[in-house]
């Protein structure tokens, strides 16, 4: 099979390419030589390579931490589900990210995924990514919190490391460096965040492992000319990479542009943080659990008007950084088609080149997802009514 006639990125520009592939993977970018059966006329439309939502919590009322059945069904066809429609929204591989301090929970979860991945057949369930289950700032502490320690993270994951690929930490808890020196040596990637570390707690993590932080600015005690927090820390550390919400609420464009100019811009990395709450249509709605929440303007607002989470898919991200944070289509592209891949080491995909999985989205110029590969095969084809 091949995709004549895109707009295909590629180390971050749009190039005119011919792309064969098939369920092997990528064959041929460029003028390709062979003959195929199957030829897709992509008239000008944008090719990237399939997107990497790798900090995502679930949307459309499912999540990807355990719960009980509820009408929305039982926790094994919530993730089925997050897996067949993730592709609508151009994504091929999603990191379950699991949240909080609820570690029973947390443990229960892990588990149940795992028995569940190969059951999967829309986007790949990926590697999970943990968030805030060492936290330190006021606004994330709970009475179950606990230090990080290599016997609590062990428990959690069932001293099974395999399949994980970020922990998050606070730097200013006792035992980080330990700990880091641990996980860094089982392959993860301690990960600074929901933090009120100072820079120099950042720093010293890094010499022990700590290469990546949560979504830059958000999750971090506020930036103070007189204080040296942590943000500060993964703005001037170059050992470090950096998520960054780019939807046009979580983050002012002017402090996009600080953390592309402290970095640089390969050193970055876009992703949604899509809620189970995500997806939805403005309005009001109830959560299985209960709780109300006000989708408004690209938002999901608690009953107290707190700000829970975004509302955007991966595509809609896209549009926002685009048309509202005024990132131009290259900037887009990088951040959130190919620097996911860059940036976590993974060299099986996240970019359109030779030996790579067949993962591919097509886009038309507003973001709207035409048709989703995985793995050679079409998982998602717009259709005229959508």
């Amino acid at each position: 099979m091949k995709i004549i006639n895109a707009n295909v990125f590629l180390n971050g520009r749009f190039q005119k390419l011919e792309v064969r592939f098939d369920e092997s993977g990528i064959r041929e970018v460029g003028k390709t030589t062979a003959e195929e059966d199957e030829v897709i006329d992509a008239k000008g439309l944008d090719l990237y390579p399939g997107l990497i939502d790798c900090h995502n919590h679930g949307g459309w009322m499912r999540g990807f931490m355990y719960q009980d059945p509820d009408e929305y069904g039982t926790f094994a066809e919530k993730v089925r589900f997050l897996s067949a429609k993730l592709p609508s929204c151009g994504v091929t591989t999603v990191f379950p990210t699991l949240a909080g301090t609820d570690y029973e929970r947390i443990a229960k979860s892990v588990r149940e995924i795992r028995k569940l991945r190969k059951s999967c057949s829309g986007a790949e369930i990926g590697p999970f990514q943990f968030e805030g289950i060492y936290p330190s700032l006021k606004r994330y502490m709970t009475k179950e919190a606990v230090n990080p320690s290599i016997e609590h993270t062990d428990w959690l994951m069932d001293h099974d490391y395999s399949d994980i690929s970020m922990i998050h930490v606070s730097p200013d808890l006792d035992g980080t460096l330990e700990w880091c020196d641990y996980l860094a040596e089982k392959g993860v990637m301690p990960t600074v965040g929901n933090t009120q570390a100072s820079a120099f707690d950042v720093y010293a993590a890094a010499d022990h492992g700590l290469c990546q932080a949560d979504h830059m600015f958000n999750g971090f005690a506020p930036m103070h000319h007189r204080e040296n927090g942590a943000a500060v820390g993964v703005l001037l550390d170059e050992r470090i990479k950096a998520q960054l919400t780019c939807d046009g609420y979580h983050v002012s464009e002017s402090f996009i542009r600080l953390l592309f100019k402290c970095k640089g811009i390969e050193n970055v990395y876009g992703v949604t943080d899509m809620s189970e709450a995500s997806g939805l249509p403005e309005g009001e709605h109830v959560l299985p659990s209960g709780k109300k929440i006000l989708a408004k303007d690209g938002l999901i607002y608690a009953e107290d008007g707190y700000i829970n989470s975004g509302n955007m898919t991966m595509n809609e991200t896209m549009r926002a950084a685009h048309l509202r944070c005024h990132l131009s289509r290259e900037e887009v592209g990088l951040l959130y088609a190919e620097n996911v891949a860059r940036c976590l080491n993974l060299t099986d995909r996240g970019k359109i080149e030779a030996g790579r999985k067949a993962d591919l989205t097509l886009m038309d110029a507003d973001y709207n997802v035409i048709l989703t590969v995985k793995n050679g095969k079409t998982v998602y084809r717009k259709t005229d009514g959508e």
